[in-house]
C-alpha cells in the first residue's frame, strides 16, 4: 500500500537503548516519519521502555496494541512477548512462538514493513548480540528501502551492526550522530534514496 510517510524501525538488542535514546532525542520533532522501536525483550517480563524513552525524550511514545493505526510522526514500541506486522496501515502483533529460542523479532517486522510499504521502509540496526535483522534487512533492500547500521566501532555489543555488515550490504554505516542526520533527510525526501 501507499504510505503518507517513512516508517523507521529501529532494531535494538544489547547496548542498544543508549544510542537509540540519542538518537531520538536529536532527531526534529516534527520529523515526517513514524518511528517503530523493536527490542529484544523478556517475553514474560512486563517491558517499561515505552516509559523509559518517554521520560528521555519528552514525547510520547505507545506502547503498540493490535489493531493500532500507525501515525506520521509518532513513536511507537513492540510490547513483550509478541511479533510485529503491518496491514493496511495498522499494527498486527501474534505471540511470539515458544518454539521460537532465538530472538527474530527484528527480522519479522522488517520483512512485514518491506512487503506493506516496500520503499518507504527504512530500517536502522544498532548495538546488540546476536544476528537478527539480517533477513529482513535484504527483503527491506528487495524493495528498495533503505538499511542503515551503526558503526560496530561506536557500538557497545558489535555483533549485531558486524553481522549485518558481513552477511549484508547495508546503504549506510553511520554513528548515532551520522544516522540522525541521514534519517532527517531521508524522511525530508520526497523519493526513496535507495538506487
Amino acid at each position: 500500500m501507499s504510505f503518507p510517510c517513512k516508517v523507521i524501525a529501529f532494531g535494538i538488542s544489547a547496548g542498544g537503548l543508549p544510542p537509540l535514546k540519542s538518537i531520538l532525542k536529536m532527531l526534529p520533532g516534527d520529523l515526517n516519519a513514524a518511528l517503530v522501536i523493536v527490542p529484544h525483550l523478556f517475553p514474560d517480563y512486563r517491558s517499561h521502555l515505552d516509559a523509559i524513552l518517554e521520560n528521555a525524550v519528552f514525547r510520547p511514545v505507545l506502547r503498540i496494541y493490535h489493531g493500532m493505526h500507525i501515525v506520521c510522526g509518532s513513536i511507537y514500541v513492540l510490547p513483550e512477548g509478541k511479533i510485529l506486522g503491518i496491514q493496511d496501515g495498522a499494527f498486527i502483533l501474534s505471540e511470539r512462538p515458544e518454539t521460537e529460542k532465538i530472538n527474530q523479532a527484528i527480522d519479522h517486522f522488517f520483512h512485514a514493513m518491506a512487503a506493506e510499504i516496500g520503499s518507504q521502509s527504512i530500517g536502522v540496526i544498532l548495538s546488540g548480540a546476536g544476528y537478527d535483522g539480517i533477513k529482513g534487512a535484504k527483503a527491506i533492500e528487495n524493495e528498495k528501502g533503505v538499511v542503515i547500521v551503526q558503526d560496530p566501532a561506536t557500538a557497545e555489543f558489535p555483533m549485531m551492526p558486524q553481522g549485518l555488515i558481513a552477511f549484508d550490504h547495508p546503504d549506510y554505516i553511520l554513528t548515532p550522530e551520522e544516522i540522525v542526520n541521514k534519517l532527517t533527510a531521508l524522511a525530508t525526501a520526497n523519493s526513496p534514496q535507495h538506487q
